[in-house]
């Protein structure tokens, strides 16, 4: 379980001092499932992340989470009890399957962007990919999603390139950032 010192909000976003509170990561569990949907669906609401709803009956939910353990974790981060933010790797979906590389899934709850904690989970995250022998992560999310691209930027991932016009949100159509990070130890020897 990783642990790290995370700024929380603070009703007065110009204030210099912010309190700092232990987050921490760890493989989530049945009873944060709830928690899990409720973030999704903010990243739904706020179209920053997600193009598809699939995560939306419990029974759904139940089947999503019992997918990832093992070589394909599904990570929480937790402050003072309340989950907020998750990651997750799933099977790479392209036929024929390409063994060794794995999709990245991030959400974190709206209040808590940019305070640190997709951080810790990207790091957590990369760090279980590498121990599960996957030799590279993959992810997408809509272009205008600056926190994302940024999230990628400083944990060492590279934009591989946009597909435009890919995914309709509202009626509009929006970019689509494809993001790879490379865990080069992992690379079999040619």
């Amino acid at each position: 379980m990783a642990q790290a010192k995370i700024m929380e909000p603070t009703s007065a976003p110009e204030a210099p001092e912010k309190s700092r509170s232990l987050l921490q990561v760890r493989a989530a569990e049945p009873r944060d499932a709830n928690d899990i949907m409720r973030i999704y669906m903010q990243a739904a609401q706020d179209r920053l992340a997600t193009f598809e709803y699939f995560l939306v009956t419990p029974e759904e939910r139940a089947r999503w989470m019992t997918e990832h353990s093992g070589k394909y974790p599904l990570l929480v981060a937790e402050l003072s009890g309340r989950v907020l933010g998750w990651a997750s790797l799933s099977p790479y979906q392209v036929r024929p399957p390409v063994e060794g590389i794995a999709e990245l899934l991030i959400f974190i709850d709206r209040d808590y962007r940019r305070h640190g904690v997709g951080k810790e989970l990207m790091r957590a995250v990369q760090s279980a990919g590498r121990r599960q022998g996957h030799h590279k992560l993959i992810g997408r999310f809509v272009a205008h999603n600056e926190a994302g691209r940024t999230l990628c930027r400083i944990t060492g991932w590279r934009e591989v390139g946009v597909h435009q016009k890919h995914t309709r949100l509202d009626g509009h159509w929006h970019d689509v950032v494809v993001v790879e990070f490379l865990i080069a130890e992992n690379l079999e020897s040619p």
